[in-house]
């Protein structure tokens, strides 16, 4: 007990010196949070992915695709049961501020490669028939009003046209950790200069 009483006034005898131990400490253990925060966001979306699925692109940049001829050298590795496709869009939606990742996809495989995205059965037999239907996050439908069956326009930044897609539907992520404010459409959309 005298211990703790000798350590408690000499803890206080410089205050100075206590308050700038006691801040150190304090910034020391709020930078290890924060960087822990910023490192498993990070690598979520890692932990979140399938271990079964590979994802290819060209070694530029996203915005440039494939060749299509490499899907039927891709299908013919060995262990590969499905290929499918997406190519960068880079639409803005009205203002650029608005801006979220749009893919082109193939709605057949695409939808085969990944199963944790959940789409009501319906919705996902329009968007897989209408040839200029889109399907968009839930969190992206909520913070831009869209309900099926409604029209977006996507003007183009890397294509020089703009998109007029039909609403078809919204995703779901099964596991938490996924993005839910991915979009993506069906190919050929309608276009207008």
């Amino acid at each position: 007990m005298m211990l703790l009483k000798i350590l408690f006034r000499n803890a206080f005898h410089n205050k100075l010196r206590s308050g700038l131990t006691i801040l150190g400490i304090a910034v020391a253990i709020l930078a290890f949070g924060l960087l822990r925060t910023v490192i498993n966001s990070w690598y979520s979306g890692v932990e979140a992915a399938s271990t079964t699925r590979l994802v290819t692109r060209n070694a530029i940049s996203i915005i440039f695709p494939l060749p299509i001829s490499y899907q039927e050298k891709i299908r013919q590795v060995e262990g590969v049961k499905i290929v499918s496709y997406g190519n960068w869009f880079g639409g803005i939606y009205i203002d650029e501020k608005n801006f979220f990742a749009n893919f082109c996809v193939e709605p057949r495989t695409y939808f085969e490669l990944y199963p944790e995205f959940v789409l009501d059965p319906l919705q996902k037999r329009a968007f897989s028939c209408r040839p200029e239907g889109f399907r968009g996050g839930r969190k992206l439908a909520a913070k831009y009003g869209w309900k099926p069956g409604d029209t977006v326009t996507l003007k183009g930044t890397i294509y020089r046209a703009t998109g007029i897609l039909f609403c078809a539907a919204f995703i779901t992520a099964a596991i938490k950790p996924l993005d839910e404010t991915q979009f993506s459409f069906t190919g050929p959309i309608s276009m207008k200069p």
